[in-house]
């Protein structure tokens, strides 16, 4: 009896042994990665699947390159119909364009309609002294408008004036405003009478004055 018990014990022993090592290969994290054969070397599954993925994939791109150089030999037997040239549609089209003359600046308004024979050319340099046109013109007084455009060196500010282009009268020294104009009031003109004049000044100690403007007195 003695014997029989120690014999179950020892089957039971090992009955758990068995039970237990199957449990832990059963549960074991490693059971997925099973060593596969490929080439010379052992990887799991799941690169396996990675390397076929990777092959399928460069076949479908070798497939792609294949049917794209199919395309372009192709391409080689286009031909083109030249038949429209010959057609009468065509040979009646004309050129419509209309051809734009070159026109210059200088237009004293930009803004008005544009009339070649009334454009003229404006100097890129600017005059150092300009004659402005009069204002306040009654039978025997006028005032002279002038503009001086230089900064530095101008010393004297007058106008001339006449009844004839040579001009004869020297007003006095007048005096500059902030912006670069001047003016001179003069009277004793003779009524309805044609005047001539310009603005003048002295820029670093010579004579230098605008162009010459005509004026009548009422």
């Amino acid at each position: 009896m003695k014997t029989t018990y120690h014999k179950f014990l020892i089957i039971s022993t090992l009955a758990i042994i068995v039970g237990m090592i199957s449990l832990y290969v059963i549960n074991s994290p490693e059971k997925e990665i099973v060593p596969v054969a490929y080439g010379s070397s052992l990887i799991s599954s799941t690169a396996a699947n990675s390397i076929d993925s990777l092959v399928s994939n460069a076949g479908d791109k070798i497939a792609s390159d294949i049917s794209f150089l199919t395309t372009l030999v192709a391409l080689k037997k286009i031909t083109i119909d030249t038949s429209i040239f010959s057609d009468k549609s065509f040979s009646n089209l004309k050129n419509n364009a209309v051809k734009i003359d070159k026109i210059e600046p200088g237009r004293a308004n930009p803004f008005a309609p544009i009339n070649v024979s009334k454009i003229r050319t404006i100097s890129t340099t600017a005059a150092k002294v300009v004659t402005d046109q009069p204002t306040q013109i009654t039978n025997t007084t006028v005032a002279f408008n002038g503009t001086v455009n230089e900064t530095s060196g101008v010393t004297d500010l007058y106008f001339e004036y006449g009844t004839t282009k040579d001009l004869g009268t020297v007003t006095s020294i007048v005096q500059q405003s902030l912006v670069g104009t001047f003016i001179k009031n003069v009277s004793g003109l003779n009524p309805k009478t044609n005047y001539f004049f310009k603005a003048c000044a002295k820029i670093n100690s010579i004579a230098t004055c605008g162009e010459v403007i005509s004026f009548t007195t009422n």
